[in-house]
């Protein structure tokens, strides 16, 4: 094709080159060209990118008017990337039976490569090589630039795709902290830990987490603080108590002695681990929030 297209939707949705901007400006537009990438590579029906558009109340002339909004989406790549409008159609912009698709193999696209760093991380956890899927696992976290497609509106289809992208990127996030915390690397976690709270303040999964590595940093009381604080604001926002597992990690954490400091190096070193490892994974494993999702 002869032009590098760089396309973002793990933030802002954007569309450029070293030629420009083909950002679609309209509304409409951006929710088609949104649904097509988050779909990329797979042919997206007529009637789902209607629905996207008028949800159950579309007009008549509903499938003119799509049909113009890829047209111009087509149109805008062709003139902002210097490409020739049938090369926009046979290669990036395809029409399929009863539908259209964005192929974005020759693009360089950030949620194609969160998902192949996501998929390298698990596939180094499999190989039992942990810090190998730390860092895959940091480099698919690095490209977020805020929620998915922040800045586009969304219909009840581009919602569920992005819901669902949402929880890929907390799955390997939380997949690369529990990483983290066995090796024990612990206090590389703190502060994001610390951030990620106050962002999900009645997420269990990221309070156990937050626990540990503030346990495992010696400064347990502050640990036991994250628990009442959060068991505080289930009561008074929920009317609700932290989940059983939860209270079992908090009197694991009540009974627990403060941890002996041990250099880095020794906890990745391969062989047997060390009794602070295996304690760290039984806690993890005891009090089954730390269990790793069954596709690794």
């Amino acid at each position: 094709m002869g032009v590098q297209i760089s396309i973002d939707v793990l933030g802002s949705l954007s569309l450029h080159s070293d030629h420009g901007q083909a950002t679609p400006t309209a509304p409409k537009e951006r929710k088609v060209i949104a649904l097509l990438l988050m779909s990329h590579s797979r042919v997206v029906p007529v009637s789902q990118l209607v629905e996207e558009l008028w949800h159950d109340s579309p007009p008549r002339t509903a499938l003119t008017a799509l049909q113009t909004y890829i047209l111009n989406i087509r149109r805008s790549i062709a003139v902002n990337f210097a490409l020739p409008q049938s090369v926009v159609s046979s290669e990036l912009l395809q029409t399929k039976s009863m539908g259209y698709v964005f192929n974005t193999e020759s693009c360089a696209f950030d949620l194609a490569e969160f998902r192949r760093l996501d998929a390298a991380g698990r596939m180094a956890l499999r190989a039992g090589d942990q810090a190998d899927a730390v860092r895959q696992l940091q480099r698919a976290d690095d490209l977020w630039q805020g929620a998915a497609l922040v800045d586009v509106e969304r219909g009840l289809p581009l919602q569920a795709e992005v819901s669902g992208l949402e929880q890929s990127r907390q799955a390997a996030r939380g997949l690369r902290i529990e990483t983290v915390l066995r090796i024990g690397r612990h206090e590389e976690v703190l502060s994001e830990l610390a951030s990620l709270v106050l962002q999900h303040p009645f997420d269990e999964h990221l309070h156990a987490y937050y626990m540990l590595a503030l346990q495992r940093s010696g400064r347990r009381t502050q640990a036991l603080e994250v628990y009442h604080h959060l068991r505080r604001a289930m009561n008074d926002e929920l009317g609700l108590e932290p989940s059983p597992d939860l209270q079992r990690l908090q009197q694991e954490i009540l009974s627990s002695a403060a941890p002996r400091r041990r250099p880095e190096r020794h906890l990745e070193t391969a062989g047997a681990p060390s009794s602070d490892s295996r304690r760290m994974n039984d806690l993890l494993q005891r009090t089954r929030l730390g269990a790793l999702p069954p596709a690794v």
